[in-house]
């Protein structure tokens, strides 16, 4: 009787501690990955998220990485401005919407 109390409350701290770690799953993903999201529709294409982008401050883009953070999508993009500032702009990459602008340091 003891050992299956004992084995259950192990079972249930291993599964609470996968859950913590892939809650907080904050992973870079690759092009490769980035193309098979926009293929099945889970994320939008990656030259309409960039319009988006410069919609707001338009200019080079200098970066983009795409990340998995807090249970969704989100682009990333490093875009120069014809004044020499460099903006970071975060957007959902599955809704478009703009989630952060700043100034990059």
């Amino acid at each position: 009787m003891k050992f299956t109390t004992a084995a259950v409350k192990l079972s249930l701290c291993f599964t609470c501690l996968c859950l913590a770690i892939s809650v907080h799953s904050d992973e870079n993903l690759s092009p490769e990955q980035a193309q098979d999201l926009q293929k099945k529709g889970i994320i939008l294409p990656f030259n309409q998220l960039l319009a988006i982008a410069r919609q707001q401050h338009p200019g080079k883009l200098l970066d983009a990485e795409l990340e998995y953070d807090d249970g969704f999508y989100e682009y990333e993009f490093k875009i120069l401005d014809e004044q020499g500032i460099i903006w970071e702009i975060e957007l959902n990459a599955q809704t478009g919407e703009i989630t952060e602008v700043e100034e990059d340091d």
